[in-house]
């Protein structure tokens, strides 16, 4: 597996990359072989993680210390090859590739953090070099005197890649920022991408016509970006390929960009687009593919296998119908000249694997060898004690128990609150419970009572999803089915640009996996839109039928008892009652028994038992 790290020399005839292990490793194109392989000393150097070639002429310091032992002759003058390293604790080193070692250390403090990426551009400035670190800082070497210049303090956020032209400094991260590097203030934020970016290359017309091509490392697009237009944040063109592009080679031949992208799955994508009409509607397709796939006949296999391209130009080719292509692994690479045919999209090339460097075995050596036994000093074991381990077993700490436990299943009850949560919080852990979800019932429930502040943020979540495998992919093309049936008016509230801007990435996805379907096929998905719409509309208008035809009081009458109960318990309160019969026997006999309590008048309904004696002896009278 070859690392990002990967460049063409600037003259064509080397290519050269950074290993898994480290090491810097030069092709030679014409023949294949493995022209160098600088190791680092990990007891006096440190590794590299980034490269840029420079192209030093007879006039320019550092050829005139050492005398090469191989020049190029370019332009009637003799050039040496130099490779300026990016090292892991921040420095900058210069190696020569005529003496196979490092020449100069650049003076300076440097980064704080490993370099993540180094440019160096000729044709704007041959004396400055540039890199980026993840401390968040650009700094600016100066190449004739080896010695830093310039430190240009981005932020604290990681930069993973950097490009310089006509005094502005763009940066790449999550985001891609332009900066002016006279007084180190923010231009401009260019809004595309979705993960870190970690492909920046210069794509220049003319003075007034500057672009400038990007890939991230989770998009499948590569983006084109105009700088000349102070005013433009946003891509003026997307290319879409099958994977995460890896490396890309421009080249602009009369008003016409020859592009060149490798993805991830080691295919190489070529377009050819005019630069006066270009559109953001939809991404670009390849008009020719190209793969590698190795002979089944010399391997008497079955199955097919895949010989992954690394790297593509069309730059370096002796003729503009051709494009050189390198492929294989990082211990066979092989360098080939292949035609482009107009009239056949997509190239699979057949050819014999690629020989790998094994050691051979000594004539007359047996492939197994028995081992020298000392039957004094050997212990045989039985069939009892053979199994036994006598490694002890390492007890799991609590802590690390506690952190391997699972999330308990996503029901339909807590599902809207642990979306809502991932969402506002981006816990990787809790969209993946939620999205294992496949249940359209369940989805469709949950997407309803989605607030409609987070339907973005859903929605660039369930972006990234389809730019993963195919099983993701399911799960995501069914949460944004829904999405858009439920959520169709907050999204078109939204506008055509903005709409355009947030669906890119997935009409890019959908188109490229329905390509092979006929029309029929493709219209499925808008009239089972519209279905659904018109029965959702049914459905509410006889929701509300159903709601204005429903009583609003009930009232149910019943039998004498219970009338005859409520009267009596009305009778109650009404003077001339029961009751109050009941309490005049009771005044009379109080009145009978002295009606005094402890020399107190007892009183009912306002009236002692003397007024009422009184009362009645009167009536006597």
């Amino acid at each position: 597996m070859f690392s990002v790290s990967r460049e063409f020399s600037p003259c064509g005839k080397y290519c050269a990359y950074i290993s898994q292990q480290g090491k810097f490793v030069v092709h030679d194109v014409e023949t294949s072989a493995v022209h160098q392989v600088y190791t680092p000393n990990m007891h006096l150097n440190v590794p590299c993680t980034s490269f840029a070639w420079i192209q030093a002429g007879d006039g320019e310091k550092k050829s005139k210390k050492k005398k090469a032992r191989s020049s190029l002759v370019e332009n009637g003058t003799n050039a040496q090859l130099l490779v300026a390293f990016g090292t892991s604790k921040g420095g900058v080193a210069l190696y020569n590739l005529a003496t196979a070692a490092i020449e100069h250390a650049f003076k300076g403090d440097g980064h704080t953090a490993p370099i993540t990426a180094i440019y160096f551009n000729a044709s704007h400035n041959p004396d400055a070099l540039y890199t980026a670190g993840a401390d968040g800082n650009v700094i600016e070497w100066s190449i004739s005197q080896c010695s830093q210049r310039r430190v240009h303090r981005i932020g604290v956020e990681k930069l993973t890649c950097v490009l310089a032209h006509a005094g502005t400094v763009l940066t790449g991260a999550k985001q891609l920022k332009l900066w002016n590097v006279a007084n180190d203030t923010l231009e401009r934020t260019l809004i595309g991408h979705t993960s870190n970016t970690q492909l920046l290359q210069l794509v220049a017309l003319d003075e007034d016509n500057v672009y400038v091509l990007s890939g991230s490392v989770n998009d499948r697009n590569l983006s084109l970006w105009m700088l000349s237009d102070d005013e433009s944040t946003s891509p003026v063109a997307t290319f879409a390929l099958d994977d995460v592009p890896e490396y890309v080679s421009p080249k602009v031949v009369q008003r016409k960009l020859h592009l060149i992208a490798v993805s991830r799955t080691g295919v190489a994508h070529y377009f050819v687009r005019d630069m006066g009409k270009l559109s953001v509607k939809k991404p670009y397709r390849a008009s020719h593919t190209f793969e590698i796939a190795v002979d089944t006949v010399s391997t008497k296999k079955q199955a097919v296998d895949r010989l992954p391209v690394f790297v593509a130009t069309v730059q370096y080719s002796p003729q503009q119908e051709n494009i050189l292509l390198g492929y294989g692994t990082e211990l066979s690479v092989r360098f080939e000249q292949v035609p482009i045919e107009e009239d056949v999209k997509m190239n699979v090339i057949i050819r014999e694997p690629l020989k790998v460097l094994e050691s051979k075995t000594k004539a007359g050596e047996l492939k197994s060898k028995t081992p020298i036994i000392d039957s004094d000093n050997v212990e045989y074991m039985n069939p009892v004690n053979s199994n036994r381990k006598t490694v002890k077993e390492v007890e799991i700490p609590m802590e690390v128990r506690l952190e391997n436990l699972s999330t308990p299943k996503t029901s339909s009850k807590n599902m809207i609150h642990l979306l809502v949560q991932g969402l506002h919080s981006r816990d990787a852990t809790l969209l993946k419970n939620v999205f294992a979800v496949d249940d359209s019932e369940m989805v469709q429930q949950t997407l309803g009572r989605l607030p409609p502040q987070y339907v973005s943020a859903l929605l660039n979540e369930l972006s990234h999803m389809m730019q993963m495998k195919t099983m993701h992919v399911k799960t995501a093309v069914c949460w944004l089915k829904h999405l858009i049936n439920i959520h169709a008016s907050q999204l078109m509230a939204l506008g055509s640009s903005n709409l355009l801007a947030n669906f890119s990435t997935c009409l890019g996805i959908i188109e490229y996996r329905v390509e092979h379907l006929n029309s029929l096929s493709r219209l499925r998905g808008r009239l089972g839109l519209l279905i659904d719409q018109i029965d959702r509309s049914k459905n509410q208008a006889a929701n509300l039928d159903d709601k204005s035809n429903m009583n609003v009081l009930v009232y149910q009458e019943g039998d004498d008892s219970d009338v005859d109960s409520m009267l009596e318990k009305d009778d109650t309160d009404l003077p001339g009652s029961s009751n109050e019969e009941m309490y005049d026997d009771e005044e009379d006999e109080e009145v009978e028994t002295g009606g005094y309590a402890n020399g107190t008048d007892v009183r009912r309904n306002g009236y002692s038992a003397k007024d009422s004696d009184r009362e009645s002896m009167e009536v006597s009278d």
